[in-house]
């Protein structure tokens, strides 16, 4: 069989590559891209070496792969002791082998008797036809699979684990909403530093009386001057005022009030303030109320 070494190089060159990539995209890790044309062209060079070299072919096809594909993550990762370096392999086979297999899978069933027949009478003939079409085909449907199966885990993960049912009580009245266990949440009542959880003031307001209730419906629930002299009842005793810093707001400030208590699932804390949020939290209305996660045991 003939074989030709430029060729097997651009194939080996652009799959190394593609695998590579996607593996940074996985992990999270963020590559300038020549240090993944580095990495696959290391990789792609040393597998020619192998195949076309006839001394070097006594070499185990698995265990080479396996040096090579160690080599590449090496060169490209610069991973920082032996567990990064395994979970980066782990999930570089995972990628090849989902790459190889829907590219094998798709190369027989788009024209499976054309490739019956070249399996059956024609090895060579296969050996040449199928790098290619088992390189684009692969690329493409592994990349697609791939994305669709994080986003699909990371919809899991969010739902399972970072979601909570939160009951307020107030006097003879509660409310009952889902929070979002937000780990960028970290805002504490200054003078007490009871945590907070916000929530959106048409969960809350049945809790506050009438003039303060105006205040929100007009939006001016920031005017503290509008505050202080609306003041009505035993409720104002519970009013904490919570300074906080977002994107493009870095002197905002949240009314917020301390209930009687909070229960979050099974879990009832203490020194809790519910910070009041005159909009909405979730597009979809998923959610609405932030928890920080040291309320339930740092999640």
């Amino acid at each position: 069989m003939t074989v030709y070494a430029d060729m097997l190089f651009l194939v080996n060159f652009i799959m190394n590559g593609f695998v590579l990539w996607v593996l940074a995209k996985i992990m999270g890790i963020s590559r300038k891209f020549r240090w993944i044309l580095l990495g696959a062209g290391v990789m792609a060079l040393l597998y020619t070496f192998i195949i076309v070299i006839y001394s070097l072919r006594f070499m185990n096809v698995l265990l080479a792969s396996v040096v090579i594909l160690s080599i590449g993550v090496a060169i490209v990762f610069h991973p920082k002791g032996i567990k990064p370096f395994l979970k980066l392999m782990v999930v570089a086979y995972g990628v090849s082998f989902t790459i190889g297999g829907l590219g094998m899978a798709l190369f027989f069933l788009t024209d499976l008797p054309y490739a019956v027949h070249l399996l059956a009478e024609d090895w060579e003939g296969f050996t040449r036809a199928i790098s290619w079409h088992l390189a684009l085909t692969g690329m493409v449907a592994s990349y697609i699979l791939i994305k669709i199966g994080i986003r699909f885990y990371e919809k899991l993960l969010l739902k399972r684990q970072m979601i909570c049912n939160v009951q307020v009580f107030l006097d003879e009245k509660d409310c009952s909403f889902d929070a979002l266990v937000d780990t960028g949440h970290c805002l504490k009542e200054p003078i007490s530093q009871s945590s907070v959880i916000i929530a959106e003031f048409e969960l809350v307001k049945s809790f506050l009386p009438d003039k303060l209730k105006i205040l929100f419906y007009e939006k001016q629930e920031n005017d503290l001057s509008a505050l202080l002299l609306n003041r009505e009842g035993s409720f104002y005793t519970r009013i904490r005022m919570i300074p906080f810093t977002s994107l493009g707001k870095t002197n905002g400030m949240l009314i917020g009030f301390r209930p009687d208590k909070v229960q979050i699932g099974k879990d009832v804390p203490v020194d809790v303030v519910i910070g009041i949020y005159n909009d909405k939290l979730s597009g979809d209305g998923r959610y609405r109320g932030l928890l920080s996660p040291e309320l339930i045991g740092g999640v």
